[in-house]
């Protein structure tokens, strides 16, 4: 969701992040727990429960309003959730933390770039120049 409502484009866009987010989630999955079976993404608990966070909810409506406030996620949770945590950036600072770990940060460029701009300033235009290289 966080990266979702950072794209600046249209559905397609939207789309093809949320499938490389996807791919992601798969491969960190295999490499935490090699016993993970690829077919539970393709679940309701999975490809479903994805889609329904990236076009709605917390994550997403308050990741919008980072894109256009420039506010801090802190401020913004404080302000929009009434004591509810966001879920989304906190889980990308854990994924990040291990894939940094073990070295293979540019291996998961998605997930790179949503840590990078939660909690280095990187700027959510930006989005795309990790993708890219």
């Amino acid at each position: 969701a966080v990266v979702s409502t950072q794209s600046t484009g249209g559905g397609n866009t939207k789309a093809a992040i949320i499938r490389l987010g996807m791919k992601e989630m798969i491969s960190f999955s295999k490499l935490y727990c090699p016993s993970s079976q690829e077919s539970t993404f393709f679940e309701s608990c999975g490809v479903a429960d994805l889609i329904t966070t990236c076009y709605g909810g917390r994550n997403r409506k308050v990741s919008e309003a980072f894109v256009r406030t420039g506010k801090t996620l802190d401020e913004l949770e404080a302000e929009m959730l009434g004591g509810q945590k966001l879920q989304g950036p906190m889980t990308a600072k854990e994924v990040f933390n291990v894939l940094e770990n073990r070295g293979i940060t540019k291996s998961y460029p998605l997930f790179r770039s949503v840590y990078e701009i939660c909690y280095e300033g990187r700027p959510p235009k930006s989005l795309f120049d990790n993708l890219a290289s």
